[in-house]
């Protein structure tokens, strides 16, 4: 070792892998309060991009750490410095470590999720079994939080070096750093307002591509925004942009007057479940929408429309439901939604009906029907019932995934609401 400041090399790699674990934890930080969406697809390979990226940094400098000479340490005694080599190591491997745990989530998911760095560069999957699949999630989720106590350790280290010790610490890892204070303390300030940027920039790209992180009411508009194709393949950003957006509605000549407009209440669920290996996936949808005209003593001009926002689908696992709104299965940068459109209403006995229409899904239509149970008291109304397609007939599962012996090719829709009329 020498007293020498650090080498160049090492300066940009220390603040660009400074940056990035910045911007890494605090991305990270949104996932789990974040509604699923074309948007959050593209947040998760962002996520997996500078994971990558941080262990190709983190790589390189370690192999330089060894190197190249590099400055003695600052310590009081043999503790502190066994302390400082300690924390070094402990994030060594939390750069290190936490880039492989989650390429071993990403490895070992119950659905192949295709990863492309930066939209780039393909990323191929580990050699490993799914039985690593839940070691890698616990450890993935300590390495983070490893990672913010080291951040505060390492920082609170150097400020106690620099200002309490009064040793020239920062100068030998800032490359424009000089032995007066004024200047030093302008760098440190700079510093921490990138650092700070870094956080703020990840915590909030999240909100900006993603929007408010509450569920909007069943019943409300569908927020079908064009910005979401900034994080998606410029060919497929260009078709989303000119997508329409406008909600399918009953058309007013055709609504009679003594036809009730039933308003579908918030706490409804829209759900589906399909095989995959013989185990049942259930899922739901967090955002549709619909317009209802129905009375029993009319079917003959009662209609039901219903506008699906594919994005908002969730099976409660992260790395399936990329896979499940990426091109493989829903395609929702080209196809956002899907809409049912009844063509006739009957009675099929009691309080059970059917309605018969049309699916509108991955650009194909499909007759679908729909069988449920309807009961209403005075102005209110509660509806259940469910419904059974084929994700085939819709093109829903290309290339590998066209084929059921993996996931099945029937799939179950379940609804269950309470409505009332409006005013």
């Amino acid at each position: 070792m020498t007293n020498a400041r650090y080498s160049m090399t090492a300066m940009i790699l220390h603040w660009l892998i400074a940056l990035a674990l910045t911007f890494q934890i605090a991305l990270g930080w949104q996932f789990e309060t974040l509604e699923r969406g074309t948007n959050l697809f593209g947040l998760y390979q962002l996520h997996k991009s500078i994971g990558i990226a941080i262990l190709v940094l983190s790589l390189t400098r370690l192999f330089l750490r060894y190197a190249r000479p590099r400055p003695a340490a600052f310590a009081d005694n043999i503790w502190s410095e066994r302390a400082a080599k300690s924390v070094h190591l402990a994030f060594y491997a939390v750069m290190i470590g936490g880039p492989l745990t989650g390429w071993m989530l990403v490895s070992t998911a119950k659905i192949d999720v295709p990863t492309l760095l930066f939209g780039t560069i393909p990323l191929p999957h580990l050699p490993i079994g799914r039985s690593f699949h839940e070691p890698a999630e616990i450890l993935h989720e300590l390495l983070a939080w490893g990672a913010i106590a080291l951040l505060i350790l390492h920082v609170a280290g150097a400020l106690r070096h620099q200002f309490f010790k009064q040793e020239n610490i920062l100068g030998r890892m800032i490359p424009w750093a000089v032995e007066r204070k004024g200047p030093l303390f302008l760098t440190l300030i700079s510093i921490s307002a990138a650092l700070g940027i870094a956080f703020w920039t990840g915590s909030s790209i999240t909100t900006a591509k993603t929007g408010p992180v509450n569920t909007p009411a069943l019943n409300s508009p569908i927020n079908d925004n064009p910005e979401a194709s900034q994080n998606l393949p410029k060919e497929v950003a260009e078709k989303v942009a000119v997508l329409p957006v406008a909600e399918e509605e009953i058309p007013a000549s055709d609504a009679k007057q003594k036809l009730a407009n039933w308003q579908v209440s918030r706490g409804g669920k829209l759900g589906f479940s399909v095989d995959w290996n013989g185990t049942p996936i259930a899922g739901s949808f967090g955002r549709w929408t619909s317009d209802i005209r129905f009375s029993p003593d009319d079917l003959a001009h009662s209609a039901i429309i219903v506008n699906v926002d594919l994005g908002s689908a969730s099976t409660s696992d992260a790395q399936r439901d990329e896979m499940l709104l990426g091109d493989s299965f829903f395609n929702v940068a080209v196809h956002p939604k899907a809409v049912f459109t009844s063509s006739s209403i009957s009675n099929v006995g009691g309080d059970k009906y059917r309605a018969r229409g049309t699916l509108k899904l991955h650009g194909k239509a499909q007759p679908l029907t729909l069988d449920f149970r309807l009961k209403i008291d005075g102005t209110n109304a509660k509806v259940s019932g469910t419904s059974r397609l084929k994700r085939t007939a819709f093109g829903v599962g290309s290339g590998e995934w066209a084929a059921t012996d993996e996931i099945a090719d029937n799939v179950s829709v379940s609804f269950d609401f309470a409505a009332k009329t409006r005013d």
